[in-house]
């Protein structure tokens, strides 16, 4: 039995060149512009929707992969107390760990009493073992480690920066490697950055700033670059855009390789990678969103090829139980190790046209960004100088303004939130108080803070502040704009009152008032909607003084008219969502 060739299947379908198909596509598109079908990415960088095989020649070289796909799953265990944080970490296990980070809350307790305590039962030959937190100074910990038995084999780290450890001569250096050659005791940490607001690109550039420091300043004292390679690693945050975070650690791989040879070095040995589930994105008060984030961040790192992944908890402990928030968490790593199979493909990004593409745009832009930072002198002089502070603050700020105007769309955030629960509102203190405290870099605080307000109004005053809409003209126009409307509003707490269509007729008012709504919503699907938004306004404030005219859709050429007959404002797509809300709390009483 014969089998024609795969290649046979394609010969009735010729090749197309990108203006054939940039044509085919502008005529699809009926008349909107062909940038809207382009990726404007917040990296600074633009993405075709097209790609063919000819740009196999721009794919980037990575270095050899590491035969495998298998990751380590490391769950974080804070330490207050040596004996309940070793039963903590004893039941990791259960969830298939194999590793674990410490979070120390006490340096007393890295004594080697303490130590011995805290890895009772657990073989740290084979189980990673990482600290962060509040530690001692690195040398005194290295130093108690080492005299603990079977760690001299372990292969985990410490993953707070080691950049203000007052340390690292070369004869300490050696000292700590001889002792501890497996353990990753240089921290490269993005995460405080990305905390702050920082983009892929910038956390690639910062952590080869860091790396560069950390080169120049060991090579400089005679320790050999590859010493200086095995005991660094390299800690970075995974975010929620799919593409870009799975291209992110093939990126820095791909320029490591280049640092790493200006350096000296002669084989293809790397830092490790060590990726953590990022929580500025994360809803405090719609807990289970958050969820899909986290498997939608360990997909992109696990493909991503990071060698270990710690998924970060789903849920504070304000709206979930922690039993359940464990259990769940961990219930992403089984799938999708022993379900989805994904640690038995070796690189899966390899040859995707689309993926190798964003990978060379992120090194690409990375890459000049670190020259800059180079030019200033260094990660360590960058900072000093505020040139780090100004590049986060201004990526900051434009995710700001996305975030604000909902063109970039955080789901149980600013849209489609979900009611508080019972167990919410009796924590809403609590919960209010951690909103206000998340770093400044965070996307969903100012959302949830509007809504917690609104909430907290409601049950001191003992009414909520309510919406009714009311709907004119082609019903499928102004059901759409009912439906921006309401969830508009929805954003920030406010109870909708109602919505209906209704005439332009005397008793329609009464319906639409009969719950004392504070603010009306007009929603005039009409060829000239002016005329009818005056009568309503007029008629409204004749009505009751104090209701709030708003109407849906952008402002029309005759917007004085409808203020001058009372209406408040306008609410469309691309506004500020965020201040518009606040500004109506406070005319409500709210703030």
């Amino acid at each position: 039995m014969t089998h024609s060739r795969p290649d046979s299947l394609f010969s009735s379908f010729p090749p197309v060149s990108r203006a054939e198909w940039k044509t085919k596509a502008v005529a699809d598109l009926k008349g909107k512009p062909y940038e809207t079908i382009v990726w404007h990415t917040p990296e600074g960088f633009d993405l075709e929707p097209w790609h063919a095989h000819e740009e196999k020649e721009q794919h980037l070289e990575l270095p050899p992969s590491k035969g495998n796909n298998t990751w380590k799953n490391c769950h974080r265990i804070t330490v207050h107390e040596a004996e309940s944080a070793n039963k903590a970490a004893l039941k990791t296990f259960e969830l298939d760990a194999s590793a674990i980070e410490f979070a120390v809350t006490d340096p007393a307790l890295c004594s080697p009493e303490q130590l011995n305590r805290l890895f009772a039962g657990i073989n740290t030959s084979a189980v990673a073992i990482h600290f962060s937190g509040n530690l001692p100074p690195a040398h005194e910990l290295l130093a108690a480690l080492a005299t603990l038995p079977g760690f001299t084999e372990n292969r985990g780290g410490l993953l707070t920066s080691s950049a203000d450890q007052p340390f690292y001569e070369p004869e300490k250096f050696h000292s700590h490697f001889r002792a501890l050659p497996r353990f990753r005791f240089l921290a490269v940490d993005t995460i405080p950055f990305h905390e702050k607001g920082s983009t892929s690109t910038q956390e690639i550039a910062f952590a080869l700033a860091i790396a560069s420091d950390y080169l120049h300043s060991f090579t400089e004292s005679g320790v050999p670059v590859e010493s200086i390679i095995a005991a660094m690693e390299i800690i970075l945050p995974v975010g929620s855009s799919h593409f870009t975070e799975l291209a992110k650690p093939r990126a820095l791989r791909y320029l490591l390789q280049h640092l790493l040879k200006a350096y000296g070095a002669s084989g293809s040995a790397q830092p490790t990678l060590f990726a953590r589930t990022s929580d500025r994105n994360h809803s405090l008060l719609d807990p289970y969103t958050n969820v899909l984030r986290l498997t939608t961040e360990s997909v992109s790192a696990i493909l991503g090829g990071y060698d270990t992944l710690q998924i970060g908890a789903f849920d504070t402990g304000l709206s979930v139980k922690a039993e359940i928030t464990e259990r769940i968490t961990g219930n992403i790593h089984l799938i999708l190790k022993e379900e989805a199979s994904f640690d038995r493909v070796v690189d899966a990004a390899h040859g995707s046209h689309y993926i190798e593409a964003m990978t060379r745009e992120l090194a690409e832009s990375a890459w000049t960004l670190f020259k800059e930072i180079e030019a200033a002198g260094g990660m360590a002089e960058a900072t000093d100088r505020g040139v780090i502070e100004t590049m986060i603050a201004e990526a900051t700020d434009k995710r700001r303004r996305v975030l604000e105007n909902r063109k970039k769309t955080l789901i149980g955030i600013n849209r489609y939130p979900w009611p508080l629960t019972d167990e919410q509102v009796e924590h809403i203190d609590a919960l209010e108080l951690a909103l206000e405290q998340l770093p400044e870099g965070n996307e969903t605080a100012g959302y949830e803070l509007v809504r917690l307000k609104s909430r907290s109004f409601s049950l001191k005053s003992g009414r909520t502040p309510s919406v009714f809409i009311w709907m004119l003209g082609n019903p499928a126009i102004s059901f759409q704009q009912a439906a921006f409307a309401e969830d508009f509003f929805k954003c920030g707490g406010f109870e909708i009152a109602g919505r209906a269509t209704l005439p332009l007729e005397e008793r329609a008012y009464s319906t639409a008032l009969q719950n004392k709504p504070d603010i009306m919503v007009f929603c005039i699907a009409e060829k000239d909607p002016v005329p009818t938004a005056e009568t309503l306004c007029k008629r409204l404030h004749t009505l009751d003084g104090d209701i709030i005219t708003v109407m849906a859709g952008k402002p029309p050429e005759e917007k004085e008219r409808l203020f001058a007959a009372g209406l408040d404002s306008f609410i469309y797509a691309g506004v500020n969502v965020l201040e518009m809300l606040k500004s109506y709390q406070r005319k409500t009483g709210v703030q």
